[in-house]
């Protein structure tokens, strides 16, 4: 099934299918992110919410406060090692999207980027909260990988941003997470016109 997009039609029926279950349990799954307003219901099933600029920027706040403190938690505490290793499959991806010049490949290096890092915080009660914004991540991460003249740009942020995680320097991890969300809120924005 792989990583939805905004905008992106669900159907509980063909996901049921996917997973070899009834329709019951994908729907209740469903409903319950439709109640966290990470999908949206339409006539036709559920779709991939597409958030407007104004809830765009609110989630950009919310995500600078709440990442670059799950950045300084990672850098503290991670495996330096095994981060690097998991970050750095995730930058190959890039550099692979940037030989390609595929959009798709660039959205699923971003995706395997972020996944890794998160998967080191050790606090699931931030990484739920951080989680609440995957709609708003998603729809900036299509939206900027879009620009396939940027992706020598973004290569080099996720190298910094890379390099700051495993650093074991909390605050160079914290201020580099936040320098990589103000890049990407202005990067998107600039797009949008």
């Amino acid at each position: 099934m792989g990583e939805w997009r905004p905008g992106d039609r669900l159907l509980d029926y063909a996901i049921a299918d996917e997973f070899g279950c009834t329709r019951m349990p994908v729907r209740q799954a469903l409903l319950r992110l439709v109640n966290d307003d990470l999908l949206a219901t339409s006539s036709r099933g559920f779709r991939v919410p597409v958030l407007d600029a104004g809830q765009i920027r609110e989630v950009f706040q919310l995500r600078r406060i709440l990442e670059p403190a799950a950045a300084a938690i990672v850098a503290r505490t991670a495996d330096p090692e095994g981060l690097s290793q998991q970050l750095g499959l995730a930058i190959n991806i890039a550099k692979v999207a940037i030989v390609n010049l595929d959009s798709d490949i660039m959205f699923s290096a971003n995706a395997a980027f972020r996944r890794a890092w998160l998967q080191c915080v050790g606090n699931d009660r931030l990484v739920r909260m951080i989680a609440l914004s995957a709609d708003h991540a998603n729809q900036v991460r299509f939206s900027n990988t879009q620009d396939v003249s940027s992706y020598g740009y973004t290569l080099a942020e996720l190298k910094k941003l890379a390099a700051a995680l495993t650093s074991r320097h909390a605050g160079l991890a914290e201020q580099a997470m936040f320098d990589f969300l103000l890049a990407a809120e202005q990067a998107y924005f600039y797009r949008q016109g």
